[in-house]
């Protein structure tokens, strides 16, 4: 019995694609997979969502607690709150981003996932984040059209400590969902920064300026779609953005994992 129809020939890719699901159907057998976060074993391939890391459990608490956010920095709002140019929290801010798309806030178990997809071993984690964010901002990503998706990079010296770069990672998955090209090489990192999260907000902004150039003319008049991992302050997004701005790009809307609630 042929596991291919009879009027098919298998190519050498589907062929290499079945053989390489008999392996990992093999070794989850031999060892169960388990969640990436709690670590409780799952369900065998067949009986759960394809590529899903994430227990039902962890995916429920990743995926809840979205609520109405402000369009232009990501902040959350009240529901009743229309907030598509600025909220009460970005109003007076000079942001050179257009808008910001995330899926949650950076607190509880978005915040673990999101410090594990940091690690030097978080590329699982950084796929699946950026699958999630997809899944729950379609429609925004959708109302868009963007030429490029762009990852805010890191400085080259940093890369070669710790080859793994959450942001890299999750804009190339965000770019192959979306079917949008990835652009690596068009924004770089000009000298080393200090990790923000240590910084003050004003300091963070002096800290990102000048840190970012932009290679060639690939944005002349492109729209952008700016990917990092979290959004804190908006100094690093803003940094970006700005000399994204000044090389061409039309527009530049971030797109993010969380952002960070708002301090009282």
């Amino acid at each position: 019995m042929s596991i291919f129809p009879l009027d098919h020939r298998p190519d050498s890719s589907q062929i290499s694609e079945f053989f390489q699901e008999v392996r990992c159907a093999a070794m989850e057998f031999v060892f169960p997979p388990a969640c990436m976060m709690c670590r409780s074993e799952m369900p065998h391939r067949i009986f759960r969502t394809a590529g899903c890391t994430l227990c039902d459990d962890c995916l429920g608490q990743l995926d809840s607690g979205h609520g109405n956010a402000c369009r232009r920095c990501g902040a959350p709002v009240g529901p009743f709150t229309i907030a598509t140019d600025h909220c009460i929290l970005c109003h007076r801010e000079n942001y050179a981003f257009d808008g910001v798309i995330r899926m949650g806030l950076y607190r509880d178990s978005l915040r673990v996932a999101c410090l594990m997809a940091k690690n030097p071993s978080g590329s699982l984690m950084s796929r699946t984040l950026a699958d999630l964010l997809v899944d729950t901002q379609y429609e925004l990503f959708s109302e868009r059209a963007f030429h490029a998706v762009v990852p805010v990079p890191e400085h080259w010296a940093k890369r070669l400590i710790r080859p793994h770069y959450a942001a890299e990672t999750m804009a190339r998955q965000i770019s192959a969902r979306l079917k949008v090209r990835l652009a690596t090489g068009i924004l770089a990192k000009a000298r080393w920064t200090p990790k923000q999260a240590k910084s003050p907000p004003v300091q963070r902004r002096q800290q990102q300026k000048d840190a970012f150039h932009v290679v060639g003319a690939g944005v002349q008049g492109q729209s952008i779609l700016l990917v990092d991992d979290i959004l804190t302050t908006g100094a690093t997004a803003d940094a970006a953005a700005r000399v994204l701005k000044r090389a061409g790009a039309s527009r530049v809307v971030v797109a993010v994992v969380a952002v960070s609630p708002p301090r009282a």
